[in-house]
């Protein structure tokens, strides 16, 4: 079977789906980017290449199942028609839904630049959390692209993590998981890379966490900390009713009560 190159590469729907299409394999990743199914792909070439409609046949079409096991969401129509590629679906909850994708000259991950070599040796080593009581019991301990995170020396998280920035922010640096598709890093939602410090959230369910900081030991006292560090911990599924003003109301005698009645 011949393929064309109108198809071989990346498409883009812009938010919900990406394709990458290599000959007879086909690969469908999500809005996360994570890989949904790897299959095979089968077109008629010469069709392709005159410029007419296109049917293209998968061998996987089902997105996502239920806990049975059954198809919830499927592709029910996938074809290429003046270089774009149209996939139709149907979700039993949603209905019906069209996407539209065009070929790109880069990969999904192209909104990312990986700074390894620039920021990892000036990150190696430990790192002190700040804490608001002068404590220093959690450490973060980098060796090349592994991070760990220790209380009292004892190893609570450890993964590989990647140095990035989005290609539309170039100054804002963060660590992020080595999966790509992955926008966490552990425990922390992801860590901030300033000139002294290394700061984030922790992922805790059903608690709004104040920013940890951490520091190089040597550098405890002497930087800045955000203030968003000391704020305390929120239990975000407790309702706290709004203030009342306790202090008594006081009606304002209105000149028209004297004529009433």
């Amino acid at each position: 079977m011949k393929y064309s190159e109108k198809l071989n590469g990346y498409w883009e729907e812009g938010y919900h789906y990406y394709f990458e299409i290599r000959d007879k394999k086909f690969t469908l990743r999500d809005a996360s980017k994570r890989i949904v199914f790897e299959t095979t792909v089968k077109y008629d070439c010469k069709k392709l290449e005159s410029g007419e409609k296109t049917g293209l046949e998968i061998g996987e079409t089902t997105l996502a199942k239920t806990y049975k096991g059954e198809p919830m969401w499927y592709i029910t129509g996938l074809y290429y028609e003046n270089g774009e590629i149209h996939m139709d679906t149907h979700y039993t909850i949603m209905g019906d839904s069209s996407y539209v994708l065009h070929k790109v000259d880069h990969d999904p991950f192209y909104n990312l630049l990986v700074l390894d070599k620039e920021y990892l040796p000036r990150l190696q080593g430990e790192w002190v959390r700040w804490r608001k009581d002068g404590s220093t019991d959690e450490t973060l301990i980098i060796k090349k692209n592994a991070i760990s995170y220790r209380y009292k020396g004892s190893e609570i998280m450890k993964c590989s993590f990647h140095v990035l920035a989005y290609r539309s922010s170039p100054e804002i640096v963060f660590l992020r998981d080595e999966d790509l598709t992955n926008s966490n890093l552990g425990m922390f939602s992801q860590l901030d890379v300033a000139p002294d410090m290394l700061s984030g959230y922790e992922m805790v369910c059903d608690m709004s966490m104040p920013l940890s900081v951490f520091v190089r030991r040597e550098m405890l006292g002497k930087v800045e900390i955000p203030a968003a560090a000391f704020e305390e911990p929120r239990n975000t599924m407790m309702y706290e009713p709004p203030r009342v003003d306790e202090t008594p109301m006081i009606k304002v005698k209105d000149n028209n009560d004297e004529n009433d009645g």
